[in-house]
């Protein structure tokens, strides 16, 4: 194998196991348990700064790195040529799975409505029976809310002619990520009514540039000292997030595109000084269907602790862990089962996504 395929076999291999770590830090996004500070006791405010680090802090970048990664996937070796063939490959990985997982999680909706079920969903009323309703179900992730980001990502294939004159030309391709970011300090961005990240075509066209102009450099092993500048870059971003108070945090979409941009590369050159003595686990693989199903097997893992444990302050922090534990262990071995025994069902609602394209 040559020095050009070693690197490519390298880069799907941190890109599996990267997309694997992101899926849980979404999980962790999803699953804020400390809304409001009742008190000011030591036990309260810990655990709201508990919950604020892992939720709405550290893990921040994870989706926006997540739209990188997409860009770079589908602009390496882009051509118009290929574009019925990238959208063929994108059916069959994104839209399929997106509408099979959307009628899934509506149907569970429908039924949690109108069952004993309702006592672990969030359905607060009854989901309308309505022809609007069902599409929106369906075409626009109403009973899902975290596949916003593959309707974005169906969207940005879709339209991948119009973002290749962007950055075709990388000079054109960074300049107009540039003005984008700055952009946005004066309210211009994607409409809010269509998308709900207005930035991610900004972190969606990163990768694309990458992708198309840069991908040799992307999929090569980075230095030791490169490793050793993303370690101390990273460890900052995390120690910053962990000492700045909440209430001193800035935010504006300019600076997140800074920092998240900088954490995403930052955490690319640091899988380099161990990724190569990671084995490969099936469950590495599953990043899709945690993404896909995380957000209700978690609601449900937390009304049964809630339902087994008392209402204590204390016992947030655990059930946050033994919820994301549990998660995930359940999710990984439901696909262990259906892979084996479902084969094609399992492989229509992710994808297919031992492929690479």
């Amino acid at each position: 194998m040559n020095s050009k395929s070693q690197n490519e076999t390298l880069f799907w291999k941190k890109k599996e196991y990267v997309s694997f770590v992101l899926s849980i830090l979404v999980l962790f996004i999803h699953s804020y348990f400390a809304p409001t500070v009742l008190n000011d006791s030591f036990i309260s405010l810990f655990n709201h700064k508990f919950s604020f680090f892992f939720s709405r802090s550290i893990t921040q970048y994870a989706v926006p790195m997540f739209f990188m990664l997409s860009g770079i996937s589908f602009f390496k070796g882009y051509n118009p040529k290929k574009y019925l063939t990238k959208i063929k490959s994108r059916i069959h990985t994104l839209v399929i799975p997106y509408l099979l997982w959307n009628t899934v999680w509506m149907l569970w909706e429908i039924f949690g409505s109108y069952s004993f079920i309702s006592k672990f969903s969030e359905a607060n009323v009854p989901y309308p029976l309505t022809l609007e309703s069902i599409l929106k179900g369906i075409l626009f992730y109403k009973c899902n809310m975290p596949f916003w980001f593959i309707f974005d990502i169906i969207i940005f294939s879709f339209a991948s002619p119009l973002l290749f004159l962007i950055i075709k030309n990388k000079y054109i391709g960074i300049t107009s990520v540039a003005c984008l970011s700055i952009l946005s300090l004066v309210g211009i961005y994607l409409p809010t009514n269509l998308f709900y990240y207005p930035m991610a075509i900004v972190f969606y066209l990163i990768g694309a540039i990458i992708g198309y102009h840069f991908f040799n450099y992307a999929s090569k092993k980075s230095s030791k000292p490169i490793q050793i500048i993303s370690l101390v870059v990273f460890s900052s971003y995390i120690l910053a997030k962990s000492i700045v108070p909440q209430e001193l945090h800035i935010s504006n979409y300019l600076i997140e595109t800074i920092v998240y941009t900088i954490a995403a590369f930052s955490l690319w050159n640091i899988l380099d000084i161990f990724i190569e003595r990671i084995k490969p686990r099936a469950i590495y693989r599953r990043s899709f269907a945690i993404y896909a199903t995380h957000l209700n097997v978690a609601i449900v893992l937390l009304k049964i602790l809630s339902f087994c444990l008392p209402d204590y302050e204390w016992l947030e922090i655990p059930k946050f862990i033994i919820m994301a534990v549990f998660t995930i262990v359940i999710i990984n071995y439901a696909c262990a089962i259906s892979e084996k025994f479902f084969p094609r069902i399992y492989a229509l609602f992710i994808g297919n996504r031992l492929k690479k394209d």
